[in-house]
């Protein structure tokens, strides 16, 4: 009996083609570490919410405690809405508003007036005298600047509002 030495390629399947499973890998890392990412990033405001920050936490009338629920940025002035602890253990909610200087088109980091909860009460740290004195330290607040972190604090839920004075 005769062995055939050449054999029929055609009958043979045709080879398969491995899948890249580096690329598969690759990606897969990527996109978990984009996720990552976006999961721990916290949003940072500008100068403008530190130098009011600053000026609230030095003009306070002896706090215990601070703690910062809201910003809102409306170009030359901002919002803030704070909670504070006086040593007594009173809690109280208010809200400052930062208005700044407008020098050639620009909003420079410099105070021009504080609002503390609307113009029913009129406050000391509102005076004319220590905002012009407080504006002398704005640039080593820029050269230094406080944390930055936009406040976070979810308001759609009732529950988070029993959290604001127990905190």
């Amino acid at each position: 009996m005769a062995v055939k030495n050449s054999f029929d390629q055609s009958a043979k399947p045709a080879p398969k083609k491995k899948k890249d499973v580096r690329i598969f890998w690759i990606a897969g890392i990527g996109i978990a570490l984009l996720g990552l990412l976006v999961f721990l990033y916290k949003p940072q405001a500008t100068i403008h919410y530190g130098v009011c920050k600053v000026y609230l936490e030095l003009n306070e009338p002896y706090p215990e405690k601070i703690k910062y629920l809201s910003l809102e940025d409306f170009g030359d002035s901002i919002r803030i809405i704070y909670r504070k602890i006086d040593p007594f253990g009173t809690v109280s909610v208010n809200i400052a508003s930062c208005t700044y200087l407008i020098e050639d088109g620009v909003v420079t980091p410099y105070l021009t007036a504080v609002d503390i909860n609307g113009k029913n009460k009129s406050y000391e740290m509102e005076k004319q005298e220590r905002i012009e004195a407080f504006n002398k330290s704005v640039p080593t607040i820029e050269a230094y600047p406080p944390d930055l972190t936009i406040p976070y604090f979810p308001l759609e839920d009732i529950s988070e509002y029993r959290n604001l004075y127990n905190e």
